[in-house]
């Protein structure tokens, strides 16, 4: 589900600039989804369901933030992965 919006994620976020020097790569899970790893490490997943953008931390079971617009989930992606 929400493929379309998956690829438009996915093209933002590899066409981002300090993700790509600090590392980060982008690739889509058999799910659909768009796994961010870096150097072998998982850091989250984020998948469309329909009706939002979900962002699903490592080993967790539940999305822990959701959003309807994709550059939220852009602007989410950097502040997590800058935590992390």
């Amino acid at each position: 589900m929400g493929k379309a919006e998956n690829r438009r994620l996915l093209g933002l976020l590899c066409g981002n600039d300090m993700l790509r020097t600090r590392g980060f790569s982008f690739s889509c899970a058999p799910t659909g989804g768009i796994v961010i790893d870096r150097f072998g490490h998982v850091h989250g997943i984020w998948d469309f369901d329909g009706r939002n953008y979900a962002w699903q931390s490592p080993g967790s079971t539940e999305p822990k933030f959701k959003t309807e617009d994709v550059k939220s989930a852009v602007l989410y992606t950097l502040a997590a992965l800058d935590q992390g």
